[in-house]
């Protein structure tokens, strides 16, 4: 079986701000997180797979509420795993998938944490 950790997150911001966004980086603690623009959001990943692994919620949590303070929008982020591991499928064999998953999710709207 194998283990695949990330920390992922969106944030939603108005098309004035997403434009004048450059690709960049951002760092919380020793934890640094790419930034990048996609079509209609920018996109939010933890870099290192030991960090995905260590970061604890509370300090997602935090990020999450930074980057929403910072971009003045809703923002969403979500910590997790999934294990990968050979399933059985109906005709007898098996398939190599995700056979087990665990998500921590949690969102900010101009800081203000959402249920």
């Amino acid at each position: 079986m194998d283990y695949e950790y990330s920390v992922i997150g969106s944030i939603f911001c108005k098309a004035d701000m997403l434009s004048a966004t450059a690709d960049s980086e951002f760092t919380y603690k020793s934890y640094t997180f790419s930034l990048r623009k996609m079509s209609d959001r920018i996109s939010v990943n933890l870099r290192g797979m030991s960090d995905c692994e260590n970061i604890p919620e509370a300090d997602v949590s935090a990020v999450c509420k930074l980057l929403s303070e910072k971009f003045t929008c809703k923002v969403s982020m979500r910590k997790g795993y999934e294990v990968y591991g050979n399933a059985n499928v109906f005709n007898g064999g098996s398939d190599y998938e995700v056979i087990e998953e665990k998500w921590f999710n949690v969102e900010f709207d101009n800081g203000i944490q959402e249920n």
